[in-house]
């Protein structure tokens, strides 16, 4: 009896005449009555009627079409007994039954033993069952024995095959059969083509892919332009995906709905709004809506783009909604702030019977990340997703970790990371990433070593948050050992890991390390030019970065706005206004790049660093956008360098008014009037400060030493070496004193004595640090110091005096640039 066919218990045979059979066995197939057949097929053998062939073929192909194994087997059985296992029609039908139910042993047996191996339609049949059920080596073995048993493969064959080999990871292998599939005179077949195009794509081969299509794009028909489409998108490229839609137009090619849906896609990615409505336009004119699919494209497309109004409006025109267009609508209210109204849509999404899966979570946890403090009904989620069980899940995990990195919480993000329990490398990513942007960096090493110990292997991703780290911490040592495991577990060819480890020695005031990686580049792209101008912008070489920016352009690579600045940034910390003023002036003509406030805040910095602070202030009141306030506290600096009282009281009374408890206002204040010796209006800043509660910056210093950070603050004692570090401070200003150091008292803003004001001096957290690194390591060895806001002009006079007596190089990095001494002379020229 056929499988799920049953007759019940008081059914009766049917009574017919047989010349009633062959119509009666067309209907019952037809309007799908097994059980009539199967009578049929009894009543036949009941009456030793002969059965010709097409009435098994009508009942193999009904099995084939219903997936009834044990009526096949039954069937095939029959067949025998009757000696019909010769019929080679019957043989392609029992073939593709086996296949259709999966069961490959009979289907091979099948194979093997009959005449259908003779036909190259039963081996492609036999190729592509053995790829769909994951057997790709039987697949590729029964491609190689085809040839040996004398056939030649055609198109199916080699897009089978060529399919074969992207499953398997074996790009050369691709390229051989690319190459057998030419000499065969298939190279251009479109079949044979769309596989290619899929496979180099999966290795992110995207040039070949793009080649492969030119050799076929001559067809009218849409299947190869979506699959070049498909893949540019699926990769990343979503403006050549956009552009090769734009090709395909021009050639009149008609696009389907999986053309304008991968279209969509690509303009939700990088915000191309015109491109996008266009192709909602195509949707309406070729008549494809309503369509599920193109719908929630276009629920995406509107939502990413900021037109949430208008992506409520086509969610609510939807006939049918899947969870894709829920997530996509949740998405776009998380996304846009509107946390209420997302969590609203997410009820009535469960309301509707529509069940949750693993990115309408994290769809909906995305937004939380727009607030300072985490709002109650995140934390009621966050219950939600325990009670369900999903925290498990790695989505949802990752995006919980990261809605606590952005309300600052790192102690919950550690909560929902331990609750992963995950080995999934994305989870653990993004608490690496956590605990690099809100503790003290320290903890991703922690973490980094517990990963290893779990035999966990680490990504790009996590590598270039721990370079992030060693950068930020200036811990060059540690640096080093993560670059040297980087090297040994991995081909090191990931250009973001390549950039974020040229940052990372810059940022640690190795720029000749950071050269050396940026110059073993075999392809450097934009954001590697990117970084290495910037690092030598920060360390002070100017002709170097404009070097590396000439050759940029001999590459032919574009410039970018982050460039131009990066440029400028070389040419302000250098005082070389005429360039940096050329650099900006020609930046939109030269290179098409129109000027963004940074550029314009950059120029504005240059003319007041170089005493132009009247010229400073009449491009601010000129420029296209409205000054933010770190530019006018840039202005008030440059006033206070250049003792420009007056102009500093005015930029000071605009900052307090606009910013009234902002403490680096005041005390930019207080120190122009210390520097020119007007204590009592210092001091009275100071007490304002202290009548409002504002509270300064703590100024703080650390230097790396046997892989472990000391940090340093004003007059710090916490050091274990404290007694021995303020004595060698201590002998260190009796010997620079003695080269011809003297005091600046001037930054100093207290109005007490001349001698208190000399020794208030001493104990600044980055002289500290030097003592302490000078009394830790050995004679002559460089020392790394980092502070954590812009070194003072007396620090800055006795570090050229610690170089020279001490006989180091000392690298000293604040919040604005590079300081690299040596026998007394500063890389910055004293021009800062």
């Amino acid at each position: 009896m056929l499988l799920n066919c049953r007759s019940s218990p008081s059914s009766r045979e049917p009574r017919f005449a047989d010349t009633g059979n062959s119509r009666l066995i067309r209907e019952s197939i037809g309007d799908g009555r097994p059980v009539l057949k199967l009578q049929l097929l009894h009543h036949r053998r009941k009456n030793n009627s002969g059965i010709k062939p097409s009435y098994y073929v009508a009942l193999l192909q009904e099995c084939s079409r219903k997936g009834l194994l044990e009526g096949g087997l039954q069937l095939h059985s029959d067949m025998i007994k009757r000696g019909l296992q010769s019929n080679y029609m019957l043989q392609a039908q029992l073939l593709n039954l086996y296949i259709k139910c999966e069961s490959l042993l009979f289907a091979r047996q099948i194979f093997d033993a009959t005449n259908i191996r003779t036909s190259l339609i039963s081996w492609n049949a036999m190729i592509t069952a053995y790829c769909r059920s994951g057997l790709e080596e039987e697949a590729l073995s029964m491609f190689f024995e085809l040839q040996i048993y004398g056939l030649q493969p055609d198109e199916f064959t080699f897009s089978i095959v060529i399919r074969v080999a992207e499953l398997l990871g074996n790009l050369p292998l691709g390229r051989q059969l690319h190459s057998l599939s030419i000499k065969q005179g298939y190279g251009q077949e479109e079949f044979v083509g769309n596989s290619l195009i899929l496979m180099y794509a999966s290795f992110f081969n995207l040039v070949d892919s793009v080649k492969v299509f030119r050799r076929i794009m001559k067809s009218d028909s849409p299947v190869s332009w979506n699959s070049l489409i498909d893949q540019l998108v699926e990769n990343g490229c979503h403006n050549d995906g956009i552009k090769i839609y734009k090709q395909m137009h021009e050639n009149r090619v008609a696009p389907t709905p999986l053309t304008l849906s991968s279209l969509l896609k690509a303009c939700a990615a990088v915000e191309a709004i015109s491109e996008g409505t266009q192709a909602h336009t195509q949707m309406i004119v070729r008549a494809f809506l309503p369509n599920l699919i193109l719908e929630t494209s276009l629920v995406d497309f509107y939502v990413k783009n900021g037109e949430l109004e208008y992506g409520r409006r086509m969610f609510d025109r939807m006939e049918a909604r899947n969870v894709v267009s829920w997530n996509s609508l949740i998405r776009g209210y998380s996304q846009a702030g509107q946390n209420e109204e997302a969590l609203k849509q997410f009820q009535t999404m469960r309301r509707d019977g529509v069940a949750p899966d693993e990115y309408t979570l994290p769809a909906l946890l995305s937004g939380a990340v727009q607030g300072e403090s985490l709002p109650e009904e995140f934390r009621s989620l966050h219950a939600y997703i325990i009670k369900s069980g999903l925290q498990t899940n790695r989505f949802v995990a990752t995006s919980l970790i990261t809605m606590y990195i952005g309300m600052q919480s790192f102690d919950d993000s550690k909560l929902a990371f331990y609750d992963a329990n995950s080995q999934d490398i994305g989870v653990w990513s993004a608490i690496i990433s956590a605990s690099t942007k809100i503790t003290e960096g320290e903890v991703a090493f922690g973490l980094f070593y517990e990963m290893l110990d779990l035999e966990i292997e680490p990504n790009q991703f996590i590598f270039s948050s721990l370079f992030k780290v060693c950068g930020i911490l200036s811990a060059m040592e540690m640096g080093k050992q993560i670059h040297a495991y980087c090297l040994k577990s991995r081909d090191f060819s990931d250009p973001a890991t390549q950039n974020s480890l040229i940052t990372m020695y810059s940022n640690c005031g190795c720029i000749e390390e950071a050269v050396k990686v940026f110059d073993l580049l075999k392809d450097p792209n934009i954001i590697s030019f990117n970084s290495i101008i910037s690092a030598l912008a920060q360390h002070g070489h100017p002709e170097k970065a404009f070097k590396q920016f000439n050759r940029m352009e001999l590459l032919n690579l574009k410039p970018d706005a982050i460039t131009i600045l990066n440029l400028q940034t070389a040419f302000n910390h250098a005082g070389l206004i005429k360039e940096g003023l050329h650099i900006f002036s020609s930046m939109e003509e030269k290179f098409g790049i129109k000027p963004r406030y940074p550029h314009y805040a950059c120029v504005a910095d240059l003319l007041a660093r170089a005493g132009e602070i009247e010229e400073s202030i009449k491009f601010i009141e000129q420029m296209p956008f409205k000054p933010e306030t770190s530019l006018w506290r840039m202005i008030l600096g440059a006033c206070s360098k250049h003792q420009k009282i007056e102009i500093g009281k005015q930029v000071a009374q605009l900052l307090l008014e606009l910013e009234p408890h902002e403490a680096t206002n005041y005390v930019l204040l207080a120190n122009n009037y210390a520097r020119l010796g007007r204590w009592a209006e210092a001091e009275n800043i100071r007490q304002e400060m202290n009548a409002r509660g504002i509270e300064k910056e703590i100024g703080q210093s650390w230097i790396e030493n046997n892989k472990r950070i000391h940090r340093f603050g004003v007059e710090d004692q916490s050091h274990p070496l404290t007694e021995d570090i303020y004595m060698k401070l201590r002998e260190l200003i009796i010997e620079i004193k003695a080269a011809g150091y003297v005091p600046d008292v001037s930054f100093t803003v207290h109005d007490i004595g001349d001698d208190r004001r000399e020794e208030s001096l001493y104990y600044h957290s980055e002289k500290l640090a030097f003592a302490y690194g000078d009394l830790s390591t050995n004679q002559g060895v460089k020392l790394r110091i980092i502070k954590n806001m812009r070194v003072c002009g007396d620090c800055h006079q006795a570090y050229r005096y610690f170089s020279l007596i001490t006989g180091r190089e000392i690298v000293l990095r604040d919040n604005r640039r590079f300081h690299h001494f040596k026998c007394g002379v500063c890389s910055c020229g004293d021009y800062w």
